[in-house]
């Protein structure tokens, strides 16, 4: 993925952004990686942070990169930015790191958190307990965050650039770069149609009951979600006839509890069973005295 028109303020501009990453290497080795990687920011501040995060700044990094087949008509530099993502995948492959990336993915706006954790803890319960599908399977990793774990994760995609900083005054909101959106986006869709119909209907659940208000720097409003009194009474009146009508409406803190209570019940479950083995050998036990 050489090109040969960068010019010297590029060049310089991408060996100033490693050298401040810390991203160690002789200045050849690394004006070799600003061409290779066409001098794109978002390219170089996801490889350096992805070379720092697991290989301590060493470009010896670079060998551990997939290869990816070039599309006709691709912007090299956007292939740039798919093989450090790549890259970032396979080392996060199985978490819930990379289950909550992929999440966050199949929304163009913000996600609240909290109603977040609500619907997918939620959908992932019921399924469970009706059918284990591949969309389980994929929720898995979520289902075995703790809240202290759940913020951790949100904090390490931030370290790692895949998520962005918080916005002043909305600090549960979470979003995804364009670049990182895309990718990952694309990839449950070609990967896992099934999972990718399932949890984009799944987000759309989640904006239709949440109101998310959303600002521009100035902290002047430029897009709401907000329904007019009118269409909100409605919603309201919808959002009681389904709570009457629902056998089960699980709340956050429901899922939390129903958590809890599942685990202490297989901790009596496997005590029971203990004990039932020990009775069992007492009445051997007793069987060959006599």
């Amino acid at each position: 993925m050489m090109i040969t028109h960068l010019t010297q303020a590029d060049r310089e501009q991408g060996l100033s952004l490693l050298s401040a990453a810390g991203i160690k290497g002789s200045p050849e080795q690394l004006k070799q990686v600003v061409e290779r990687y066409q001098a794109n920011t978002t390219a170089l501040t996801l490889l350096a942070t992805y070379l720092k995060r697991w290989y301590a700044g060493r470009l010896n990094g670079l060998d551990t990169l997939p290869p990816l087949p070039r599309s006709t008509g691709t912007d090299p530099a956007v292939q740039a930015v798919r093989q450090v993502l790549a890259a970032f995948e396979n080392k996060m492959q199985g978490s819930s790191d990379l289950t909550l990336l992929t999440l966050l993915s199949l929304s163009d706006q913000p996600v609240p958190q909290q109603p977040m954790k609500a619907v997918f803890r939620s959908t992932l319960m019921e399924r469970w307990l009706t059918k284990r599908d591949e969309y389980v399977r994929f929720l898995g990793p979520l289902g075995r965050l703790s809240e202290e774990h759940w913020h951790w994760v949100i904090e390490n995609l931030r370290r790692l650039k895949l998520l962005e900083q918080p916005g002043k005054g909305h600090h549960d909101l979470l979003e995804l770069p364009q670049a990182v959106r895309d990718y990952f986006r694309t990839r449950l869709r070609t990967n896992s149609p099934e999972v990718f119909r399932q949890a984009t209907a799944d987000m759309e659940k989640l904006f239709r009951e949440t109101v998310v208000d959303f600002y521009y720097p100035g902290n002047h409003p430029a897009i709401t979600t907000r329904l007019d009194p009118m269409w909100e009474a409605k919603r309201r009146e919808a959002r009681e006839k389904r709570r009457r009508t629902l056998a089960i409406l699980w709340q956050p803190t429901e899922l939390d509890d129903a958590h809890q209570q599942v685990l202490a019940l297989r901790k009596s479950l496997q005590a029971l069973n203990e004990h039932s083995h020990r009775l069992q050998a007492s009445i051997r036990q007793l069987q060959r005295e006599t």
